[in-house]
């Protein structure tokens, strides 16, 4: 009990800190983790990990990646979160063992939302010399100056972040009074997100509370979504506009730079189907293989290219495996005949659906900063089954 109580702070503490410095959470982890090792703790983790022979086999490959890849270094960063990622998954299925704990330990992510909500809208209208890459934005299409992206460090992640952070708290519109933190949360996410100026996390919000209304036939999603898009303009005024233009979209420079990015990817996986080029590798290759793309770009701008460039075909497989288990869960939830955990099922769903939806025109979840939160929620979600459901 003193075990899962020490735990569970460690994991709030993890949360926080993430919440205004990235990449906290895997440095707070890795202290447990070394701490663990050192006093001996890691058997009953180790025995977890050898019950699951799946993840076993996925860690293996991590390996057999990391001494394949010509870029030692980055693939080791790559590899060392991944490793760090399976470490949490198993600590939270260990020391988690109740759907109260889970709801408990979820008001410090919403907090944690809170947040960083709060960060991105304070540094776009009250920091001044805040950080603004110019690739962020097409100039001589838009008159956009600024775009927040929080702890995040980049727009286009913390617009994926806060969508996925939307989707786990939409279903609160329904239930307005005995969930007033996480409708602040909903409010303030909702107002960052117009200020990451990221149309992929837009879309990718209008397809997920559509796909939440045919569902639940609630007008409140209805509502929600004629409200988002019209403070896009409110808030935004005619830079808003400028932004969701599509005949701007078509002709801006990031539409012609995903396309020559994705011909760069395509030529890489066909010369590195297998096993790829290595976790945390695009950086040194895409710029490679074209003739426009002079700057290194971190990522393929599409998930399912991402995975198969860095991890091959091998690799798309492993992930796929983890997503359609995943999925096989959460319908397992719900199915189960009550409110609870058909309110987690629903949410679940459509955060990690959106991850697949962002994912076709950009690829946020590759950010380990983004991808900390995801495997928190990926955990709670894998997690109940053990200590609930199955029982």
């Amino acid at each position: 009990m003193k075990q899962n109580m020490v735990f569970k702070l460690v994991l709030i503490l993890a949360l926080m800190t993430s919440s205004v410095m990235p990449f906290s959470g895997y440095i707070v982890f890795f202290i447990l983790f070394s701490f663990l090792l050192f006093r001996g703790g890691l058997n009953k983790l180790f025995y977890l990990l050898k019950e699951d022979k799946f993840i076993l086999f996925f860690l293996i490959y991590i390996l057999f990646l990391l001494i394949k890849s010509n870029y030692k270094i980055d693939s080791l960063i790559g590899s060392m979160v991944v490793y760090i990622s399976i470490f949490i998954y198993f600590s939270i299925r260990k020391y988690v063992n109740s759907i109260n704990d889970t709801i408990d330990i979820f008001k410090y992510f919403v907090i944690s939302n809170i947040i960083i909500s709060i960060y991105g809208i304070i540094q776009f209208y009250f920091i001044s010399d805040a950080y603004f890459a110019s690739s962020w934005v097409d100039s001589n299409i838009y008159s956009i100056n600024m775009r927040a992206y929080s702890s995040l460090i980049n727009p286009n992640v913390l617009g994926g972040y806060l969508v996925f952070c939307i989707c786990l708290q939409l279903k609160s519109l329904e239930n307005i009074r005995s969930r007033k933190v996480n409708i602040i949360s909903l409010i303030l996410s909702s107002l960052c997100l117009i200020l990451t100026y990221s149309r992929g996390a837009w879309i990718t919000l209008l397809v997920v509370v559509f796909l939440m209304y045919f569902h639940r036939k609630r007008i409140v999603y209805i509502f929600y979504s004629l409200v988002f898009f019209v403070a896009i303009t409110i808030i935004n005024g005619s830079s808003g506009l400028e932004r969701i233009s599509l005949n701007n979209a078509l002709n801006d420079h990031s539409f012609h730079y995903r396309i020559d990015i994705y011909k760069s990817v395509l030529e890489i996986i066909r010369q590195n189907f297998l096993f790829g080029t290595g976790l945390n590798t695009m950086k040194h290759y895409i710029s490679n293989y074209s003739q426009v793309i002079e700057a290194p770009v971190d990522h393929a701008h599409n998930i399912i290219l991402n995975i198969i460039g860095e991890t091959g075909f091998v690799g798309l497989v492993f992930f796929s495996i983890f997503f359609i288990s995943l999925i096989k869960d959460i319908f397992l939830m719900y199915k189960f005949q009550d409110e609870i955990y058909q309110d987690i099922s629903i949410s679940s769903f459509l955060a990690f659906f959106s991850i697949i939806i962002h994912g076709m025109v950009d690829a946020p979840i590759v950010a380990p900063q983004f991808l900390f939160f995801v495997i928190i929620i990926y955990s709670f979600v894998k997690n109940i089954k053990y200590y609930d459901i199955l029982k």
